[in-house]
């Protein structure tokens, strides 16, 4: 990714996060999403933008969402 990257991408971002991260037995919290967007994506994000995030990937119907702590 560059270094640079749009925050349009931030949900995209989430979105693979959960892919490679998390399944029915392994859940993340916001916090960890957080990390890992930082050391993944290089890209500094607080707890409510990954929280409005995940609730939209919610309302699109990504399944992955189910397995990230949303509270």
């Amino acid at each position: 990714m560059t270094d640079m990257q749009p925050k349009k991408m931030i949900i995209l971002d989430i979105l693979d996060i959960l892919r490679k991260h998390t399944d029915e037995d392994h859940r993340l919290s916001q916090q960890q999403i957080q990390n890992l967007m930082e050391s993944e994506y290089g890209m500094k994000v607080d707890r409510k933008t990954v929280r409005r995030n995940l609730s939209k990937l919610m309302e699109y119907g990504i399944t992955e969402v189910l397995f990230a702590a949303m509270s």
